[in-house]
């Protein structure tokens, strides 16, 4: 039934054999190594390349997060774009790094600092939203510089549709952290005195979820010109279920003392200390 072979015969095809599992095995040695997963920021002093983002196959959550923890600025999300993220990005600024990281596969919205406070900090964050994100399940990955913000600017304005009307149907989104993050954005993007705007907060303001509500009011008494409207929504929120919710009723208080005297005995110890110390403060205004 077997095939006899001369012993030599049979040592030689062993050899063979042996040989070609080393060739194999030496082959399978010889392969590249799989890259290994890293997000890296260099912060510097070279004009123009003041940020340096190093990113090889991580999930974009994880480069994010590893920008916020770096720079200490927040950058709000939801749904990001699927796939493993390898990128070279250097710019001046923090916005022109996340612009380039992004690569237009979704839509960001920045905030500054009201009053930075040194003169440097021109550019500075004070956080960031990353919305819109379309899901298309491939890898991104860009390597270069960013172009010069005025050119990015002038490129969003023409190529990008109204950040309002996106950030209007993100609102309305079923996920309630993705509408307390659009709904948070629209503080610094939403277009002023937008009458669709003004409707979705006083409508938000009565949400379901306590943080969507949250960011609602806080979005409203900061945004809004409508003082009647700020004053029912306030009225209301001081008297919510969630501590949060009248905390940031307490915040968006200017000068109603009632309201403020109400809080003073809240339930909470935050609201209550953050209300008399706001109490005290109008009562020295009142007194110069």
């Amino acid at each position: 039934m077997y095939t006899k072979f001369p012993l030599l015969t049979r040592t030689c095809l062993l050899r063979h054999l042996l040989g070609l599992i080393i060739v194999g095995l030496a082959g399978a040695g010889m392969a590249a190594p799989a890259e290994k997963p890293m997000a890296e920021l260099v912060i510097s002093t070279n004009k123009g390349s003041e940020l340096q983002l190093e990113v090889r196959q991580i999930p974009m959550a994880e480069v994010l997060k590893a920008i916020t923890a770096k720079t200490q600025v927040p950058i709000h999300f939801s749904v990001l774009p699927d796939g493993l993220v390898t990128a070279t990005c250097v710019g001046s600024t923090l916005k022109q790094v996340l612009e380039c990281l992004l690569e237009r596969r979704a839509d960001l919205v920045v905030r500054y600092p009201h009053i930075p406070d040194k003169s440097e900090s021109k550019g500075q964050l004070a956080e960031a939203w990353v919305l819109g994100s379309r899901q298309d399940g491939t890898a991104c990955s860009l390597t270069g510089n960013t172009l010069p913000e005025q050119s990015q600017q002038v490129s969003d304005t023409t190529a990008k549709p109204n950040p309002s009307d996106t950030l209007l149907k993100m609102a309305k989104s079923n996920n309630a952290a993705g509408r307390a993050e659009a709904i948070g954005a629209l503080l610094a993007a939403g277009t002023k005195d937008d009458p669709k705007i003004q409707e979705m907060l006083e409508d938000a303001v009565h949400d379901e979820d306590a943080n969507v509500r949250a960011q609602a009011l806080s979005t409203l008494t900061h945004w809004s010109n409508d003082t009647e409207s700020i004053s029912v929504a306030l009225s209301e929120a001081i008297h919510d279920g969630s501590a949060d919710v009248r905390l940031m009723a307490v915040d968006g208080i200017t000068d109603d003392v009632d309201l403020l005297q109400q809080a003073v005995n809240d339930s909470d110890e935050v609201v209550r200390t953050t209300a008399i110390t706001k109490l005290e403060s109008l009562m020295k205004q009142a007194a110069q």
